[in-house]
């Protein structure tokens, strides 16, 4: 399974974009979210990579207030996906939640800590 999406956690999110639209040449584009979140279109569709999102630490308490990336991973069945993280010496960090029209997400932990999310794609989430 290869990751399909990363998020950017950062402290001041109008500088970051500033900065990565600048240096990367970036794009922007603020996602309906309850709290300040942009998804980032790292390059043209047709080349190779993935895109992501980018949002502030005081939106994130995963972050443990610290900057931090993410990356995001699809699966075709998220529970049976956390029984194999737990089983395997793992955590879910945050449990399965919906994004509305884009599927059901999860924050997951190896066993050192790293964390890594997990969405199983579903336009009826809600």
């Amino acid at each position: 399974m290869k990751p399909t999406y990363f998020d950017l956690t950062v402290s001041n999110v109008a500088q970051a974009r500033a900065f990565f639209e600048t240096v990367l040449g970036w794009s922007f584009e603020k996602f309906d979210m309850p709290y300040e979140y942009y998804r980032i279109q790292a390059g043209p569709v047709n080349e190779p990579g993935i895109d992501g999102g980018i949002g502030g630490i005081k939106d994130a308490p995963l972050s443990e207030g610290r900057p931090m990336t993410q990356v995001t991973i699809p699966v075709t069945n998220l529970k049976d996906i956390l029984t194999r993280v737990v089983a395997s010496g793992g955590s879910i960090v945050e449990p399965r939640v919906p994004i509305p029209g884009i599927g059901w997400y999860a924050t997951c932990a190896e066993p050192g800590g790293l964390k890594f999310g997990l969405i199983k794609a579903d336009a009826a989430a809600k």
